[in-house]
């Protein structure tokens, strides 16, 4: 190969430019051959542009192809599009296009001189707008109604790159003018959107302006009278029928605004549109007819006795798109009623049985949310029932879900439908994690109804490690409600769900069973007030739309609000679409010590000898974010002006575990209150509890547990001592920042220093979340984070605690991870205090101690 062949460029743009250069010559091809292969090179162009390559290196040599042919309409075109695409990119090469632009908008084909205008107007460049207005102004009155439809497009254009230049041409006067004055009605259209979106439309609605943006405008007029209303009405009655469906919606939008506070004649209309809308619906066009169903499901949501005799006008078709036959499974979900449900559920019951697992849910669901709406749901709880019986694994999973909602809204029906739950066998056929939880929350709740309900669970409890967590939650909640109902039964399904989620890795499923252990420990009547009180019938269910937003909406019918169903302020961004800022760049992923130094920047000083996060070499240990700070803003933040919470025990009394510390913790500091002794773990003010698997005995029994029917009456302890300290002030009263703690660490001694190896499982459960998990442990004693992190193998951890009296603790906690390959490592801690009191000192670093052996995994 040459080396001229070598260092030949490649690529798309390579190859364009070497066409686009020769296309400037003749050569030997005849007119027709070059105008040819320059629109298929042109076309290349903007295929590539609009696939997003860069184009803009070419902007010479286009613009020199195309005005060669200059008569050529559709090289013009293109040339324009690729102009108005590339002009903010390239303003200098873009400015000298503006004499050709100019020129061409003078032309005497009225299709050049509106291309030409419109190709200036979409510019967007400041600069340019000296050369844009005399063009403008020129088009406005042009003889020609293309080249005016143009030119007043243009005057928005500006408007919303400089509205100074508008008012001071005038052109908004111009633009009133011309809807008085024009014949064509495309030019008074664009006029009216054009004043619609520069003017309030009530002021533009007094005035007498012709079809859907006449009809918009009419919306926001206000009558003078109940006659002038009837007027309107009367007025615009036969555009309900015309064939333009845009029309028949902009007409009935006028009618429910003018009629929105005369309840009888807003009836009326209601039940006037009714038909139009049912022809619009049976249209063969899918989008119009899904356009028209999100407004009768609107309409439908707010008035549902307006459709309720039509519901079979809203059964799917076979040839209907799944987008249309979900709204229209909506439909039917809200108009029904005691005089309609028969019929609707039968018609669902069909769709249950659709090809489609999609169309088959979304029938399932259908069925549920009717039996909430509908009190007299017996039959329906019949077809759920059936569903159940299908065999189909997700018919089963929906009709679970909607089961267990239909129980909680009338929980009379249980002796109906959970009876033979048990002996469906469809817990082997459940997958999905909702559904697993709902038949679990079923046999917690109802376990009574159901004869091998705790038997049932147990497959549960074999694959706990391997639930959801949604499951996991359910299973715990379940074991513990049906071990009041049934406690010999229960009792070895309770001991091991709690075991099992006591080593959880989820905080949330952890905190949940040792919640549950300690109750049961500390007081079992309580704890049966708490975790299975009498079930509460629920009167409704939270929507997904509040009432203000369904107002919203409605305010904006015929809109795409109703198609999204959300309001116009959910989706529309206030700002002008020709906004010539730039755009903002992606944020930059900082690196860990600068959210530091965001976030605390007193613990970072200039030198090494100041960091209070840099290692013995001077490395910054910060690898991640802090997960707490001294605003308060993170999850285990609580040392700055937003949230400082003094380290006050007095209302745990949990004498231990991952929240809370030991009786003997709470007596050795002075200003705490007494803790009960019967609602300490261990059971008395200065033990700690048992570990959960000696107390539970696993799932064979629970030694450490006696059944609520068998349970002694705690004795009562003498009430709390008051404090005698100031109680502490609200969580927004800061008494500790960064500057302050990076003072004080450095002017006191070190009280205490301690050590213990920690495992591999230990150190990951500690660093997991990014932190977030062990500093939000930390902060449920009241120890707060100031800042975390570090990069493996060595993390850094900085908390502080403040008793009654104002007594801080500072603690340092280094944790270093074993890389020889042995697993493990090691949790290095240091406190420092002011504290004169040894007791003080040895009660705090017991919590801290209790704490973190709390949080550790067996």
């Amino acid at each position: 190969m040459s080396e001229n062949a070598r260092s030949k460029p490649r690529g798309e743009l390579a190859e364009l430019s070497a066409q686009l250069q020769n296309l400037c010559t003749a050569g030997k091809r005849s007119d027709k051959e070059l105008r040819a292969a320059k629109k298929d090179v042109f076309k290349k162009v903007i295929n590539y542009m609009t696939l997003g390559m860069d184009m803009s290196a070419l902007f010479p040599m286009m613009t020199s192809c195309a005005n060669l042919s200059s008569d050529d309409l559709v090289l013009k075109k293109m040339l324009y599009l690729y102009l108005t695409h590339y002009a903010t990119q390239t303003p200098d090469l873009a400015l000298l296009t503006i004499n050709q632009l100019q020129k061409d908008s003078a032309d005497h084909d009225p299709m050049i001189r509106g291309l030409a205008l419109r190709s200036l107007c979409s510019m967007r460049v400041t600069n340019f707008l000296e050369y844009v207005v005399a063009p403008i102004t020129t088009g406005l009155s042009d003889r020609h109604p293309y080249v005016r439809r143009t030119a007043v497009m243009g005057v928005l254009k500006v408007y919303h790159i400089d509205p100074n230049t508008v008012a001071q041409q005038g052109m908004v006067e111009r633009v009133k003018r011309l809807l008085g004055t024009d014949t064509d009605v495309q030019v008074i259209a664009n006029c009216l959107s054009v004043l619609m979106q520069l003017e309030p439309p009530a002021r533009l609605a007094e005035k007498r302006l012709g079809q859907c943006q006449v009809l918009e405008l009419a919306s926001y007029y206000t009558p003078s009278s109940e006659a002038e209303v009837y007027d309107l009405l009367n007025a615009l009655e036969d555009r309900m029928g015309h064939v333009n469906s845009a029309v028949v919606l902009a007409t009935i939008r006028v009618f429910l605004r003018l009629t929105i506070n005369m309840t009888a004649t807003h009836q009326q209309v209601l039940e006037r549109i009714r038909e139009p809308l049912k022809t619009l619906i049976s249209r063969e066009d899918a989008p119009t007819v899904y356009a028209a169903l999100c407004h009768v499901l609107l309409l439908a949501q707010r008035a549902p006795m307006i459709f309720e005799g039509d519901c079979i006008a809203f059964f799917c078709r076979t040839h209907d798109p799944w987008f249309v036959k979900k709204v229209k499974l909506e439909i039917l979900t809200a108009i029904a009623s005691s005089n309609n449900v028969y019929d609707i559920v039968t018609e669902l019951t069909e769709y249950a049985r659709d090809i489609s697992p999609t169309m088959a849910r979304e029938a399932v669901r259908a069925v549920g949310r009717i039996a909430l709406a509908v009190p007299d749901s017996g039959g329906i709880i019949e077809r759920l029932l059936m569903f159940l019986d299908g065999g189909s694994e997700h018919l089963i999973a929906e009709a679970l879900v909607a089961l267990k909602d239909v129980l909680r809204r009338y929980p009379d029906v249980a002796a109906v439908c959970v009876g033979g739950l048990g002996e469906l066998g469809v817990h082997g056929a459940i997958e999905e994690p909702a559904a697993r939880a709902a038949y679990v929350w079923i046999l917690g709740q109802f376990g009574t109804l159901v004869p091998d309900a705790p038997y049932l669970l147990e497959a549960f409890a074999d694959t706990f490690a391997a639930e959801e967590p949604p499951v996991r939650l359910a299973l715990l909640s379940a074991a513990a409600g049906l071990f009041f109902r049934r406690p010999p039964e229960a009792k070895p399904l309770l001991g091991a769900v709690l075991a099992a989620g006591a080593a959880d890795a989820d905080v949330e499923v952890r905190d949940r069973a040792l919640l549950y252990y300690r109750l049961l420990r500390a007081d079992a009547a309580a704890a049966e007030r708490v975790i299975a009180p009498p079930l509460m019938t629920v009167p409704w269910f939270s929507e997904t739309l509040s009432g203000e937003a369904k107002d919203a909406i409605f305010a904006d019918f015929n809109s795409l609000s109703v198609v999204f169903q959300k309001p116009a302020a959910a989706f529309i961004e206030r700002q002008a679409y020709h906004s010539l800022e730039a755009e903002p760049e992606p944020p930059v992923v900082a690196p860990a010590t600068d959210l530091l130094a965001m976030e605390a920047p007193e613990l970072l000083g200039a030198d090494r000898a100041t960091n209070l996060l840099a290692d013995t070499d001077g490395t910054d240990l910060m690898g991640g974010g802090p997960t707490g700070d001294g605003s308060g803003s993170g999850p285990g933040g609580g040392g700055g002006p937003a949230d400082l919470l003094d380290l006050d025990i007095s209302g745990l009394g949990l004498g231990g575990g991952p929240s809370g510390p030991s009786g003997s913790a709470a007596a050795g500091l002075g200003h705490m209150q007494q803790q009960q002794p019967g609602m300490m773990m261990g059971g008395g003010p200065g033990g700690m509890a048992p570990p959960l698997g000696q107390g539970l005995g696993g799932p064979g029994g629970m030694p450490g547990m006696q059944s609520p029917q068998q349970q002694p009456p705690q004795p009562r302890g003498p009430p709390p001592m008051q404090p005698q300290a100031p109680q502490p002030g609200p969580p927004g009263s800061a008494r500790v920042s960064p500057g302050e703690f990076q003072a004080e660490w450095k002017r006191l001694p070190s009280a205490h220093s301690s050590s213990l190896s920690v495992s591999s499982a230990n150190v990951a459960a500690i660093t997991a979340n990014n932190h977030r998990d062990f500093t939000t442990h930390m902060t449920q004693a009241y120890i707060h984070t100031i800042a975390s992190g570090g990069q493996s193998p060595n993390f850094r951890y900085y908390f502080y605690g403040q008793t009654l009296s104002g007594t801080l603790f500072l603690v340092e906690m280094l944790l270093r991870a074993d890389t020889s390959g042995g697993g493990g490592g090691s949790a290095a801690t240091t406190v420092k205090t002011a504290s004169p009191d040894p007791g003080q000192l040895a009660a705090f670093v017991e919590l801290w101690s209790n704490c973190l052996a709390g949080f550790m995994l067996a």
